[in-house]
């Protein structure tokens, strides 16, 4: 484990989400407003801010990885909140609504909850390679909560939409986390050779299927409504899921005192009241059209 390494990653590769996710949405709303059906992927592929995104999302998830093969992913995985503030400040930039101070209330919440967060975990345990039968349970539930959220939130107005859509692409990002780092494990215990086995395979064929899915999906949900709602949903769910997975799945013991507990809920609780509010908050469409 090297912090030295993993934490400034861990920040750049927020950064570059918030960025990313910025640029895709203002993308997006154009080809929204511009085309429609099997012209906008076409629109898409030509738009320079779209394909800067796509760059940025790269650029992230290489970041991640080498911040979750030399890191927790409990400490990892929650400063992705921190591309909130980014992709608020880049979508004005890109010629979007100027947050206001009802926004920057709603991100300093979310940050409050995270520097709480961390004052809370200290520095968790090594992980360890995750199990076959772990990763499939997981996957099987993620993906069926999935699914129903999906097809509940059809009928919903666009804000619930984006926000339904962006908090499901945010529970297979912190799944996928968990999967990140157990396989980083399983390198650093086993090398190549441990992957010839289900314990180690797996977990990569569930990363390429997820992580497909959970890409498309967080397009879906950028092009459903403001950015301001699926985004913090997204964020807020990520850690949460990534956390709980990280202690089930791949052993990354945290203090889990009676006071720990009522300290972790108190930090997500804020964290998710940041996010409530931004995607409340009728000035909050940051992006969109």
């Amino acid at each position: 484990m090297s912090l030295i390494v993993a934490l400034p990653c861990a920040l750049a590769s927020a950064c570059a989400y918030g960025a990313s996710a910025a640029a895709q949405h203002a993308a997006l709303a154009e080809s929204r407003s511009a085309t429609c059906g099997r012209d906008t992927m076409r629109m898409l592929i030509r738009s320079p801010r779209w394909l800067v995104g796509m760059g940025g999302d790269t650029v992230g998830v290489l970041l991640q990885v080498v911040a979750l093969a030399t890191g927790p992913v409990v400490l990892v995985q929650p400063f992705q909140v921190l591309a909130l503030p980014v992709s608020l400040l880049i979508a004005w930039a890109l010629g979007g609504a100027r947050p206001g101070w009802r926004q920057g209330i709603a991100c300093a919440w979310m940050l409050l909850g995270l520097v709480g967060f961390f004052l809370l975990i200290g520095r968790p345990d090594d992980a360890r390679p995750t199990t076959t039968s772990g990763v499939l349970i997981a996957a099987g539930v993620l993906a069926g909560g999935g699914v129903l959220a999906l097809v509940l939130s059809a009928p919903a107005r666009p804000t619930v939409k984006a926000a339904m859509y962006g908090g499901v692409a945010g529970c297979l990002f912190g799944f996928e986390a968990v999967l990140f780092d157990g396989i980083a494990a399983l390198w650093f215990r086993d090398g190549l050779a441990g992957f010839a086995r289900p314990a180690g395979l797996a977990p990569l064929l569930v990363v390429v299927v997820l992580g497909a899915f959970s890409i498309v999906l967080t397009q879906v949900a950028l092009r459903a409504g403001p950015l301001a709602a699926s985004f913090p949903a997204n964020l807020a769910a990520d850690p949460v899921v990534s956390v709980a997975l990280g202690a089930l799945l791949v052993h990354e013991t945290i203090p889990s005192t009676p006071g720990h507990l009522l300290g972790y809920l108190a930090a997500l609780a804020a964290i998710v009241y940041g996010a409530v509010r931004l995607a409340a908050d009728p000035a909050a469409t940051v992006g969109a059209t």
